[in-house]
């Protein structure tokens, strides 16, 4: 046990290592577009923007186009700073969250100034992308957080898109697991991907690894028109991304716990027209817990976590 917890730990270290090539796939990131301009509304052409990531302090730099305009692509998802400057103008910072396949569009107005002002814009991701025409919902890190779910499966959370329900699967050991069927279709075309690579049980549908929720940051199911870029599949694609070290310290312990104390008495036919009272033995413990952190600042980050559910219940039956 203690090799393998040993084996599990170094695989996740490894597998945070590798984080920035997981988030550099075209599934499992976003962009920030925009336009300087200045208080008449001129193109600022050569002003500089940077987009610094709040989690982890890394940064991307560019400069604006002849047009004003400007783009980071294959961002890591989260919260971000865009700064724009230019010697003669104020400088602006707009804090703004992206999520999985958005484009946040960050139109930013120059005003004369000294470089010493700093003016701060907060904004709220936005409600509608432009820049895509797929039909999709976002699963966003607070509504991972906050929703209850019995089974803490979180790809139940894809109910939450229209045309999406639930039915059986081909494998009754999978029964317990989210198998979706979007708009009417089967549960086996559904492609499934982690951090950008494939999770798709091929044969009966289905994610083939079952992440505990604590690890799962946010994910966007894709229901129709959704681009090349999410593979093969008819049905809908989900792009499911797990949380990561930051340069904080941070973690979270949970337990749920159903005893039998809690069950209410069931009332069971005695076959003569009568009932009889039971008390139902059924008890279910759900706890764990999740830990991040930087291993090297601004460079290495690691996170863990753990899940574990147990149920006990006695069936009586007779002859």
């Amino acid at each position: 046990m203690k090799r393998l917890a040993y084996l599990l730990l170094v695989g996740v270290v490894l597998l945070s290592i590798g984080v920035g090539n997981a988030f550099a796939q075209a599934t499992a990131s976003g962009t920030i577009q925009g336009t300087v301009t200045d208080k008449t509304g001129a193109a600022v052409s050569g002003a500089q923007v940077v987009a610094k990531s709040k989690a982890t302090d890394s940064t991307r730099t560019t400069t604006t186009a002849d047009t004003g305009y400007y783009r980071f692509e294959l961002l890591p998802v989260g919260i971000y700073t865009v700064t724009v400057s230019k010697t003669g103008f104020a400088v602006v910072a707009e804090t703004i969250e992206i999520l999985i396949g958005q484009t946040a569009t960050v139109n930013v107005e120059l005003k004369t100034g000294s470089m010493s002002e700093v003016i701060e814009v907060t904004s709220e991701a936005p409600v509608l992308d432009l820049a895509k025409t797929d039909v999709s919902q976002n699963i966003t890190p607070k509504e991972v957080e906050e929703l209850p779910m019995v089974g803490r499966d979180v790809a139940n959370l894809a109910y939450l898109a229209p045309g999406v329900k639930a039915t059986d699967s081909y494998d009754p050991t999978k029964n317990r697991y989210a198998i979706l069927s979007v708009n009417g279709d089967n549960g086996r075309n559904v492609n499934v991907t982690v951090n950008g690579v494939d999770n798709k049980d091929n044969t009966v549908g289905g994610p083939v690894m079952q992440l505990p929720l604590e690890a799962v940051q946010e994910f966007v199911i894709s229901t129709q028109r959704f681009s090349a870029v999410n593979g093969r599949s008819e049905g809908a694609a989900i792009n499911m991304i797990t949380k990561s070290g930051t340069n904080n310290y941070h973690g979270s312990l949970f337990g749920f716990f159903r005893d039998n104390n809690l069950n209410t008495d069931e009332k069971d036919p005695d076959g003569t027209g009568g009932i009889t009272k039971s008390h139902p033995s059924y008890t279910r413990q759900q706890f764990g817990g999740s830990i991040g952190g930087p291993i090297l600042k601004d460079k290495v980050f690691g996170f863990f976590a753990l899940e574990r559910e147990r149920e006990h219940q006695f069936l009586s039956w007779g002859y």
